[in-house]
């Protein structure tokens, strides 16, 4: 009989899944709003129309999901996450699980795209820390297989890591997070507070060149005239050699690198992979981080650790739960001929 791996990443915005069948192949990928604002019921009603198109190839073998924020050993988020109003509290491994008439896994969305990353290198990574960044920053770690997941699973919370004491106030409450200088949103607004002569709470992270005139840049009069700007509008400028957004991309570096250079030094990865939609619109940031690591860790933190693209594109944490779902139910050389299978497909659409 035909088996099927499921995963299912829940965001803010909107809720995918996929399924894989044994060779690997992607089977069914299904997308739906988040209806964040109207409570929990209304978001497990839109999981449960997902987990029955999931379903509709035939009994699922393995069911993974993603949520934000964290997630206790049952299967229940703690805590507040991705603006989803109620969902701290939820059920959802045991709720997920009845949907679907299969064991059902959950965890912490960034630790299952670290979990996708490294089994799509299990052949040639042992400890493996992933950065992802989007509308905010999130991390996982995985050695041998293993996620690191602490507490609730909110481990290697790297956007949180404070790489500017008294900077920039983060959505989180504290002032200095990587994420208020790097994700998608900190940069437009970083661009923004530049444009208008605003105080940015840089300070050490302040760029040479950042009096030089701006009255060229095309971010910036588009920031003048009340733009709401982004990641994707800073890099779309880049490309054109626009001097703000070049100043907004070497701050986000060096925010990045810091934060990098702390996971690097307490985990001591042989693999730093960086992943998220941010780094799908400027891929560069990849070799500034590697450029800067040296200034940041000591020697032998950063000599063997190679720095890469994420794989699997910002869809990590998507295969990361088909994938963590799958590790529950096949042996280990199953599950990394599924991935090998998976990622060569996802490659070659």
């Amino acid at each position: 009989m035909e088996k099927y791996y499921a995963g299912i990443d829940i965001g803010g915005q909107g809720l995918k899944g996929i399924v894989l069948d044994q060779s690997g192949v992607l089977r069914i990928e299904a997308m739906r709003n988040t209806p964040a604002g109207e409570g929990r019921d209304a978001v497990l009603r839109i999981v449960a129309d997902l987990v029955k198109e999931l379903s509709s190839l035939g009994p699922l073998s393995s069911m993974g999901v993603g949520s934000p924020g964290g997630v206790d050993r049952a299967g229940v988020v703690v805590g507040m996450a991705a603006n989803i109003s109620g969902w701290a509290g939820t059920g959802l491994g045991e709720a997920v699980a009845a949907m679907a008439g299969a064991p059902c896994v959950v965890r912490n969305d960034a630790n299952l795209a670290a979990y996708a990353e490294w089994v799509a290198r299990s052949d040639s990574s042992w400890a493996l820390l992933f950065i992802g960044l989007g509308t905010g920053i999130g991390g996982g770690f995985v050695e041998d297989g293993r996620i690191l997941g602490g507490c609730n699973d909110r481990a290697v919370e790297i956007g949180h890591s404070v790489i500017e004491p008294g900077g920039r106030r983060c959505a989180c409450g504290v002032a200095g997070c990587a994420e208020a200088y790097a994700s998608g949103p900190s940069m437009g607004r970083i661009a923004a507070d530049l444009a208008l002569g605003r105080d940015a709470g840089l300070g050490s992270l302040e760029p040479r060149g950042l009096g030089e005139s701006l009255e060229g840049s095309a971010l910036a009069a588009r920031a003048r005239a009340g733009e709401q700007l982004n990641a994707h509008d800073v890099y779309a400028a880049y490309a054109r050699g626009d001097s703000l957004a070049k100043l907004v991309d070497s701050i986000a570096a060096a925010a990045l690198a810091r934060a990098a250079a702390i996971g690097m030094a307490l985990l001591a990865p042989d693999t730093l992979v960086l992943g998220g939609g941010v780094i799908e619109g400027a891929p560069h940031l990849c070799s500034r981080v590697q450029e800067l690591l040296p200034k940041l860790v000591y020697h032998d933190g950063w000599k063997d650790c190679r720095v890469e693209k994420a794989r699997f594109s910002h869809k990590a944490g998507l295969y990361g739960a088909a994938f963590y779902g799958a590790s529950q139910v096949e042996d280990p050389e199953g599950l990394a001929a599924l991935a090998t299978k998976a990622l060569a497909c996802f490659a070659s659409p």
